[in-house]
Order: C-alpha cells, then structure tokens, then sequence
C-alpha cells in the first residue's frame, strides 16, 4: 500500500509539474504577443494620424455638417502634400452626430476608441457639443468647434474645449443692437425652438433689446414643425422685426408663412440660417431682404482665404457655411500636434489650448483665453440679396 501511494504521489506531482510548465509557455507566449501588438499600434500611429470631425452628416443639418467634414479632409490633404505630421500621413475620421445630444455621445466615443485619433473638429450645434465633449475631456482628446455658440460649450472649465466661433452671449446682443439701432425696431418678436443654441442665443437677443429700450414678445414653436401658421397669427401685427432664433429649415419655413398671416416684416437670424440651399433657395424668394448673423466674414474677400476659397470649391462646390471655421480648426490642431513633436493627447491639448495670434484664413489672428473662447466677439451681419448673402455690418461685442 506504501508503495502503490507513494507511486500515486509521484504521478501527481509529475502532472504538476507538466502543468507548470505549459503555464510558464502559454505565459511567456501571451507576453510576446502583447509585445508584438504594442510594436504593431507604435508602428501604426508612426505611419498614421488621425483628425477626427464630428457633426450632422445625415438629418436636416447634413449640408452644413458635410461641409466642415469636407473642410477638414482639404486641411488634411494639403498637410499631406507637404509630407504630412512627425513624418506621418494624416486621415480623416468622420462621425455623425446628426445634431442630436445621444448621438453625439456615441459619435464620441466612437472617436475616442481610436487611438490614432489626436484632436477632434467637433460640432455644429451646441446640444450634442455639451455631452460629447464631457466624453472628450476624460480622454484627454482636444476639440476645437467652429460653430457651437451657447456659453455652457466653455464656461464649464473643460481643458479640453476651444472654439474658433464667437459665443452666443456676443452674438445675440448683436442682433439686438443691429435690429433697434440699424433698424429703428422698436417692437420684436422672438421666435426660437427650445434647444441649447437657439434659445441661448434668444435669451441673449432678449435681454440686450429690452436693455435697448425695445418691446419683446417671445414665442417657441417645434424643431421640424411643418406649419407654423397658428403660432404666427398670434404675432402682434405692428411687430417691425422678427429675430428667429431657428436653423434653416424652419426659418425658411418661417419666411413663406409670414405673409399667409398678413405680416410683412423682416427677419434677422443667428448663424444657423447661414446657408444658402437651405434658407434662401427654400424659402422660395421669401428671404429676400432678411438678414443673418455669421461668425465668419465673406471668404471672397478676405486675401488670406483666396487659395482656400479657390481649392474648396474646385473640389466640393460653393462655399456656403461653416468650412472656413472647421479649416482653421483643423489647421489649429495639426500645428500644435507638430510643436509637442509626438502622438501625446495631453500634450496636444495643452498645446491647442496655448495658441496665440494663430494667423490663418479668417482674417483675424486666432489666440484662446483660459476658457477655451476665441479672444473678441466680432459678429458679421449679412443681407439676402438677388438670392444670396451680403455682408452689409460688422458689430463688436465686449
């Protein structure tokens, strides 16, 4: 019996030790393998960069969105022609946001899952920049927006937020300003649709009139409303302006309505109404003679945008929005990536964060504060016009 269990004894512990020993081997092959991958990613992200843009590219605000995505990738090509970044070739990631806060989320961490992503030219609208950009800060990943306007974009004290656009608490008050004092308005109606950006840019408008001296009546319809008839018989008829705080389609919407309801009146609206398929050409002939804010002056006739203005419409037709704005970002980004001099998120952040009378296209040299805000609030006030937009004021906000 001694020896059958000392036999059972040896038996066991060579199964052991066998068993060890394929450990040890599964061990040192998992090893290498993790080796190997991280080898393989340093490769990669020395032949790769990425930039990423998030906005609509599907929606009612796709034409917009689809031309700061088509800005960035010519800012990208153009870097590329001169060889690239830190010796590697730049790609463009896209990612639609559609204009919705959920999908904005997912947008963003769909960028921030790829490591090869270093900064992000991020949105269009202020209610899917707020929590996408909450994602971006705990990555470490720099955004620059080239129209999100509401306040909360960078007053909440995110490292990681700039904006190349003036706030809305600039161009709101402006609009006031140009419809009392350009204008003679003294009684206005005020139109926006509930969400961050147009009602943030409303309360601005409202506040600045009344402290004008201006009567205000405020009025919210629906994002999507096919017929806005009913509310607009409601709008006191001796109103002498109406600022719609509204994006394109309902604006335009708005312009045709007007006189079904026998008010003959002009409109002013924000920057979201900066398009002219969507406003002008939809509303028919309706717009004539309103106006629209923008953050941009006209790109025709600014000498430092000539080349750009010239490539970009070769390549993907008329410019018509917020490509000029989403071209500085992009360009803001790949330059402070080439001073850190390495694929470094923090650091490119910082970076980004430091830029300083950056000169670029848009005429006015670009330097961010500590909030992430473009120094000044130059808003460019523009006219429709035998069916197109033109610059007719520039107002200054401090």
């Amino acid at each position: 019996m001694f020896y059958a269990l000392r036999f059972t004894v040896l038996k066991a512990m060579k199964k052991i030790q066998n068993s060890l020993r394929i450990l040890r081997i599964l061990v040192l092959a998992l090893s290498f393998l993790v080796q190997m991958t991280l080898v393989l990613e340093t490769s990669y992200a020395a032949e790769v960069i990425k930039i990423a843009v998030g906005v609509p590219l599907t929606g009612p605000l796709a034409k917009q969105g689809q031309e700061v995505a088509n800005a960035v990738k010519l800012a990208a090509e153009e870097w590329n022609e001169r060889g690239g970044v830190l010796g590697a070739k730049i790609e463009v990631l896209e990612a639609d946001d559609q204009g919705n806060p959920q999908m904005g989320v997912t947008a963003a961490e769909k960028i921030i899952a790829d490591p090869a992503v270093m900064g992000v030219v991020y949105g269009i609208t202020s209610v899917t920049c707020i929590p996408a950009s909450e994602k971006f800060e705990a990555a470490n990943l720099v955004m620059i927006s080239p129209g999100c306007t509401n306040p909360k974009v960078t007053d909440r004290g995110l490292k990681v937020v700039n904006r190349v656009c003036a706030r809305d608490d600039a161009q709101g008050p402006a609009g006031a300003i140009f419809a009392v004092e350009e204008l003679k308005a003294k009684k206005i109606a005020i139109f926006d649709d509930g969400t961050t950006g147009p009602r943030g840019a409303a309360d601005e408008f409202e506040k600045k009139a009344k402290e004008l001296g201006a009567q205000t009546f405020r009025f919210v319809i629906k994002a999507g409303d096919k017929d806005l008839r009913s509310i607009l018989g409601t709008v006191p008829k001796d109103v002498q302006v109406i600022y719609a705080s509204l994006w394109s389609p309902e604006a335009s919407l708005m312009a045709k309505q007007l006189p079904e309801v026998g008010l003959d009146v002009r409109m002013i609206g924000p920057d979201g109404q900066f398009e002219p398929v969507d406003y002008i050409q939809a509303s028919g002939g309706a717009a004539e003679g309103n106006y629209v804010s923008f953050l941009a002056p006209d790109m025709r006739k600014v000498p430092e945008a000539a080349e750009f203005v010239k490539k970009f419409e070769a390549k993907y037709g008329p410019l018509s929005s917020y490509g000029p704005l989403a071209y500085e970002a992009a360009n803001i980004i790949l330059t402070a990536l080439q001073k850190v001099g390495k694929a470094d998120r923090a650091a490119i952040r910082d970076a980004v964060r430091a830029t300083k009378d950056y000169k670029g296209i848009l005429g006015v040299p670009i330097s961010f504060d500590e909030k992430g805000d473009v120094a000044g609030g130059v808003i460019y006030f523009y006219q429709v016009k035998n069916n197109a937009f033109e610059q007719v004021k520039t107002i200054v906000v401090k």
